[in-house]
Formats: C-alpha cells, structure tokens, sequence
C-alpha cells in the first residue's frame, strides 16, 4: 500500500468482504476486537446489539491487518480517520461509502448498484455456493431470521439449474 489510508482501506473492505461485516459493524471494531491468530473477529457493537463471533479465512488478510495494527493512528477504533483534524477519530459511515463508492467508479463499474453492502451478499453467497448450511451463515452475519439469510438462496438455485441443465 502506497498510503496510510489506502492499507486502512483494503482492510476495512477485506474483512467485511470475508467475514460479511455490515459497514457499521466493521467502523465501530476495535483493535482487540480481531485476533489475528485466530482470524477470528469479535462483533460487539452488531445491529440489534448482538454480540457474535465471525471468522475470515485469508492468511494476505491478517498480513494486512498486522500491518495497519502497527501503524494505525492511535484511537478507540480499529479503523479510524487517518488524516486531518480528526485523525484518530470515528470514521463515519457515510465517509467511508463516499471513498468506497470512489474506488468503484475508478473500477468502471456502478456506483448504484455495487455498494459496500455488496461485499457481505458476496461472502454469503460464496459460503452457500462452498456448501455452508444456511443456519450456520445466519449465526455468521448475524440475521435474527433464517427468511432474511434466505435471500441468498436465489443465486445458488440458479447454479444448480445451470449445472444440471448442462449437456
């Protein structure tokens, strides 16, 4: 990583992407929140306040993280502002959208349709498509009804239907 905040930013968007993280599940982390020997990430400021425990896979991802732990500016909060005035402080929600939504525009792709809620859709499909039981992704992103995790089915029954339809 070239920068502070570029290194701040691929760990931000690796860990919601790998452990299907809500953009303000992954802000409100703080530093001990994530183990890296564990790969394991404790949530405890989730959506309706339900702590729960998740986990990401990738050993690149924990390189990272080790990294920015040593150079993050030092704060509350696992990922914070890293210049200005409020360095050290709560990024926002909404700053962070706007710097995501920054890095897919420079992708070429649309900006309305690929958000970082985007990243979370992706980690479960991809645990449905590995062959995780729907239950177990529901612990994982935290959904208090299996109908909500449901949602995910829809691309998988379409691999199943192209798969077996194939001559």
């Amino acid at each position: 990583m070239r920068s502070l905040t570029g290194l701040r930013n691929r760990c931000l968007m690796g860990l919601m992407y790998e452990a299907g993280l809500r953009i303000r599940e992954a802000l409100a982390l703080k530093p001990r929140d994530v183990v890296l020997e564990e790969k394991r990430v404790e949530v405890l400021r989730g959506k309706g306040h339900s702590p729960r425990t998740v986990y990401y896979r990738s050993d690149e991802l924990s390189i990272l993280l080790e990294r920015w732990k040593e150079r993050r500016p030092p704060g509350d909060y696992l990922f914070p502002v890293v210049k200005g005035a409020g360095k050290g402080g709560h990024l926002s929600p909404w700053a962070f959208r706007r710097t995501f939504r920054g890095y897919v525009e420079r992708a070429g792709l649309d900006p309305g349709t690929v958000t970082p809620h985007v990243l979370r859709h992706t980690c479960a499909t991809e645990l449905l498509r590995r062959g995780v039981n729907l239950r177990v992704i529901q612990e994982a992103l935290g959904h208090w009804q299996i109908t909500t995790t449901q949602i995910y089915t829809h691309v998988v029954n379409e691999d199943v239907r192209s798969a077996m339809q194939r001559p």
